[in-house]
C-alpha cells in the first residue's frame, strides 16, 4: 500500500513541467557578471536604488557615483597609470583601463586610453596593435637610454 501511495505522488509530479535553468531564463546573469546596486536620479534628489548586471572587473561604486538615467551607468576597470614629467610645465598623465557603456550604441567592453584627459577607446584588435606599438617604442627608448653615459660619471662621482 505504501508503494501505491508513493507511486501516485510520483505520477502527479511527472505532469509538472521542469523549471528552466539559469541558462534558459531570460535576463539571467552572464558568466563574468554580478548583480550590484546602483543609484539613479537627478542631482537634486536622493535617487532610487536599482540592481543591474556589472562585470566582475568593474571597480566603480555605482551607488556612490549616481547616474541620472540607467543608460548613463558605465563600468570601468582598475586603472593603470604612468606620467611623463617634462622639465617644465605640468605632468602628462597616461591611464589605461577597461570601459563599458551598456546603454550606448557600442556596448561591448573596450580598452580606454586616457592621455592628458583625452580618452580614446579601442576594441581587442586595435588594443593589441597599440600594445605592440608601445612595446616596440619602449624597446627604442631602452636602446637609446643604454647609449647615454653612466650617471655617476656625468656628476663627477668616482666609479
Amino acid at each position: 500500500m505504501a508503494q501505491s501511495a508513493i507511486s501516485q505522488h510520483v505520477a502527479a509530479l511527472a505532469g509538472i513541467p521542469s523549471q528552466p535553468t539559469a541558462k534558459t531564463v531570460p535576463g539571467a546573469l552572464k558568466p563574468g557578471y554580478r548583480l550590484v546596486p546602483a543609484r539613479i536620479g537627478r542631482s537634486t534628489d536622493e535617487g532610487i536604488i536599482v540592481h543591474l548586471p556589472c562585470p566582475t572587473w568593474c571597480v566603480v561604486d555605482h551607488v556612490a557615483e549616481k547616474s541620472v538615467f540607467l543608460e548613463d551607468v558605465n563600468h570601468e576597470g582598475e586603472r593603470r597609470a604612468m606620467s611623463f614629467t617634462p622639465s617644465s610645465g605640468p605632468r602628462v598623465p597616461v591611464e589605461v583601463y577597461l570601459s563599458q557603456w551598456p546603454g550606448s550604441h557600442e556596448p561591448q567592453t573596450q580598452l580606454a586610453v586616457d592621455l592628458d584627459y583625452e580618452v580614446e577607446t579601442y576594441d581587442r584588435t586595435a588594443a593589441l596593435a597599440l600594445a605592440d606599438q608601445m612595446a616596440a617604442f619602449a624597446e627604442d627608448v631602452r636602446r637609446l637610454a643604454e647609449t647615454l653615459p653612466d650617471d655617476s660619471r656625468v656628476r663627477g662621482e668616482a666609479v
